[in-house]
């Protein structure tokens, strides 16, 4: 892995800054794949679009913000004097993308999509850490409902979607659903994949697995 430059953006609501790290190259080497559809790549790091300012509270878009400047991770920061108390990007918690739909930070049908599968990575993620996916009842309410919100959002003629849809619907407990959902698609280069779900369905799983153990 290849780090590339660190970014420095400024909260349009107060005028923090705001830093974001990049890379110039990686790789998936020791990466984990699962059915949700999220990767994690020690060597390929993601790094978060969806952010939010500490001193303000602030939900915000950096692919909407304009950089303000930029230095190489080889080096200290620049002798900028208002960067200098700059705070390093994070990823939303759960509670924190709740709160990002709540506000309608999203415009358009993408956003609101990447949004509501970051939520349903976010339980899955509980799963991955071994720890129990539902704090209580209101939890999972919380969960089913962002689910089939997400489900409305996705495209049937985008087969990409479709398995989406089949995985949730398996997460769902709607096995019928879900592997008639994974029959409809004929694609040779997701076969694997579909033996992989429908094996699960057999079982009677209806949670997040890893795809490349």
């Amino acid at each position: 892995m290849i780090p590339g430059p660190n970014y420095v953006y400024k909260c349009p609501n107060c005028g923090n800054y705001l830093i974001q790290e990049s890379i110039i190259s990686g790789n998936t080497l020791g990466a984990k794949v699962y059915s949700d559809g999220k990767r994690i790549a020690p060597m390929l790091p993601a790094f978060p679009d969806l952010t939010k300012c500490s001193k303000c509270n602030k939900i915000l878009w950096l692919s909407k913000l304009k950089k303000v400047g930029e230095y190489s991770p080889d080096f200290d920061m620049p002798d900028v004097p208002e960067w200098q108390d700059a705070e390093q990007v994070k990823f939303l918690e759960l509670k924190e993308y709740f709160e990002a739909l709540e506000q309608r930070v999203f415009k358009k049908k993408s956003e609101e999509l990447f949004i509501r599968k970051r939520i349903w990575w976010s339980y899955n993620d509980r799963i991955r850490n071994g720890e129990k996916i539902f704090k209580d009842r209101q939890d999972e309410l919380l969960w089913k409902d962002n689910l089939n919100k997400l489900i409305k959002l996705l495209k049937v003629s985008d087969y990409r979607h479709k398995i989406m849809m089949a995985e949730i619907k398996r997460n769902l407990g709607e096995f019928e659903s879900c592997v008639n959902i994974l029959n409809g698609i004929d694609i040779e280069d997701v076969e694997w994949l579909k033996e992989k779900l429908l094996r699960e369905c057999e079982k009677k799983n209806r949670w997040v697995v890893q795809l490349n153990e």
